[in-house]
Parts: structure tokens; sequence; C-alpha cells
């Protein structure tokens, strides 16, 4: 059975699809670790009719990323892998979308940081009603930079609409019909977080959702001062 055959199978098997998206860029000491509690979540989704597809996307990883996934993934039919060459976080995340087969996505950043346990919760949030969940990240694991340029750039983003007090957080969860709202919009790097948050927000019914934050496997690929700015300049242009 191929991977067609088997998404096949589970979107017939338990009616619905959840597709988790994964951005890597060289997360050889995360990536086992996240993906095991990916799967762990498995059994949660399905008792709520979701069969479960998991999709890493390697961008422009140098490192033992693919090779590290492969050795906690080989049985899984349920798991694909995807490179997206163009180096870049909204790059990872737009390749990721093309991919998908879920009539939910999942998207969750590759470090171990997100609490998994919180995937079938904004599922069922999704079933509920809401065409957007978010998540609003505990600040006590947070570096002190990252937790001011998070407070000032979720304050700035609510001076321009309806905001989530959360915009950087990596985790959400969002129907299959947006998808074609976010891959004409969304811009190549760490900016496609917040302005996702603006399009789903005008676009959809939505909610946000608190999540306890842990501490990253590995070092952060985060450039403060630059991806702050670039933040600052696409809310102005979204």
């Amino acid at each position: 059975m191929n991977i067609n055959q088997y998404m096949n199978f589970q979107a017939l098997q338990y009616g619905k699809l959840a597709t988790v998206i994964l951005p890597a860029h060289n997360e050889e000491e995360a990536v086992a670790k996240t993906l095991n509690q990916v799967y762990s979540q498995e059994e949660e989704l399905q008792k709520l009719g979701y069969g479960l597809e998991v999709i890493l996307v390697l961008n422009g990883c140098t490192d033992a990323t693919e090779e590290r996934a492969r050795l906690v993934t080989f049985e899984r039919t349920n798991f694909r892998v995807v490179e997206e060459p163009q180096l870049g976080y909204g790059y990872a995340h737009r390749r990721g979308i093309a991919e998908a087969r879920g009539d939910v996505l999942i998207t969750l950043d590759c470090d171990a940081t997100y609490p998994t346990p919180a995937i079938p919760s904004m599922v069922e949030q999704i079933e509920k009603g809401y065409g957007f969940v978010t998540t609003n990240r505990s600040t006590d694991k947070m570096t002190k930079t990252s937790k001011a340029g998070n407070y000032i750039l979720s304050k700035l983003a609510r001076l321009f609409g309806d905001a989530p007090k959360d915009t950087q957080s990596g985790m959400w969860a969002y129907k299959r019909e947006h998808i074609a709202d976010l891959l004409g919009g969304v811009g190549p790097g760490m900016e496609l977080s917040e302005q996702t948050k603006f399009i789903l927000c005008k676009q959809a019914n939505w909610k946000e959702i608190d999540i306890p934050y842990m501490d990253r496997v590995g070092d952060s690929k985060l450039n403060p001062l630059q991806d702050g700015l670039r933040c600052l300049w696409h809310m102005v242009r979204t």
C-alpha cells in the first residue's frame, strides 16, 4: 500500500484526516522527541474521528534531521518528508500547506517546545465550529528578549485590528478551506506566523487557547532584531 492509498484508507476509516506540519531547519537534536510526542496523540485524534498524517518539511537542513526522523518513523506509513530548498520559515510552511491532505491542518515547530496534547484539544474546538484555533504560550520558559519582543509585537498587532494575545506562537490549527487564503498572502520568513493569524482572524470564527511552553531542544534559529523588524514591517503591510 503506497502513501496515497494509505491516507485514503485513513480518511475512510476515521471519517476525516488531520495533517500535522513540522517545518525543520537543522533540528537533529529535537526531531525524534517532537515526532514521538506528535504520534503519542494519534489515538486521541482517532477518538475524535480523525486519521493522522505527519509532514516533516526539511528547510535547508545540513545536519542529520532527516536520518533521525526516519529512525523513529520507519514503520509508519502516515509520515512523509518533503524538502523546501528556499530557506525561510514561511517557505517551509507554505510547502507543508501545499502538500497536506488533511481536512484540518495543525502546525508546530520542530523543537519540542509545544505541548502535543493540545493537538486533539484544538481539533475538538474545530469540531465545535471554529475555523481557526491558535495558542497563547506561557512565558516562563522564554528568554527575556523573546518575551519582550513577543509582548511588543502582540500589543502592536491589536492596534491594527482583531488579533490574538500571542501573535508569534508557532502552533495553530485551521480548516482546509482556508489554505487558499494563506498560500496567496503570507511571506517567506518568520512574519508568516503573525500574518497567518491576521488573515485567519478575518476569514474564520476563531479561538485562542492557553498552552504551556517548554524548554527548547537544540539551538534557536531566531534572529530577534532582524526577525522582529520583519514582523513589524509585514504587520503594517498586512
